[in-house]
């Protein structure tokens, strides 16, 4: 899938401002934007590391 560098295609589906933000506050941010459209954001710290996972709300294939 070839993504346009013409922007004016995208439609915007939210935006915020950060200033001194922390990881815990994207997240946050992308599961208040993007819940309704079937995506879920988990995060998880390791030391100074953390892990970013997406989940499709809507798929349905593991079985339950």
């Amino acid at each position: 899938m070839k993504i346009s560098a013409q922007h004016d295609k995208l439609t915007l589906l939210a935006q915020r401002r950060f200033e001194g933000f922390t990881p815990y506050q994207v997240v946050t941010f992308l599961n208040q934007s993007l819940k309704s459209r079937g995506l879920i954001f988990g995060l998880r710290q390791f030391g100074d590391d953390f892990e970013l996972t997406v989940y499709d709300a809507y798929d349905k294939s593991d079985g339950s």
